[in-house]
């Protein structure tokens, strides 16, 4: 069922970041798509936004984006195929300009390269996302506020969603929006 796959994709290109709490939580220092905080990279205003507002913390600490395998060659000057955000690569400076939450002051960015072996829901999410705007990419970052470890259970990321303002979580076809009279 990828119904849920296609609304959490559609919130994501509205410019709501959300959520997502699915599958098996993820091992090692990033965040991959389980136990995840998504937003917009086309939208500037994402990165400051998922600092201040929902994680917590200072304003200049970057972000990860996760992109598409199959669109990695075409958005970076020289990359390899790399899944854990551990490597930097320099974006081109045409695609550097439309995804400006994706990228680092000097347009290079430590992405998660996607497929759908990997992640087959994520992929899904991007491949989404790619059909709506051209670019399948996102901001990701750990599901967690900011000095709190990653979200463990479904009552951790309610509380983190409780504690921010964030504007939805997905736990797979589950979804839990913010009040509008909330984010004021």
């Amino acid at each position: 069922n990828n119904e849920w796959k296609d609304i959490f994709a559609n919130y994501i290109c509205e410019g709501k970041i959300g959520g997502l709490f699915q599958g098996k939580m993820e091992f090692g220092p990033r965040a991959l798509g389980n136990r995840s905080i998504i937003g917009d990279a086309r939208n500037k205003n994402t990165k400051e936004r998922i600092n201040k507002i929902i994680k917590g913390r200072p304003n200049f600490q970057p972000f990860c984006p996760s992109i598409l395998e199959e669109d990695r060659q075409i958005l970076f000057e020289r990359s390899f195929s790399n899944k854990h955000m551990t490597s930097a690569f320099k974006m081109k400076k045409e695609f550097a300009k439309k995804l400006p939450s994706a990228v680092h002051i000097d347009d290079t960015a430590r992405p998660q390269f996607v497929t759908e072996n990997d992640n087959k829901n994520f992929y899904h999410v991007l491949k989404k996302i790619k059909e709506k705007t051209g670019f399948g990419v996102v901001v990701n970052t750990s599901f967690n506020r900011h000095g709190r470890t990653m979200v463990l259970s479904p009552s951790d990321a309610i509380k983190d969603f409780l504690d921010s303002k964030m504007d939805f979580i997905a736990f797979e076809n589950i979804f839990i929006f913010r009040n509008n009279k909330d984010n004021n």
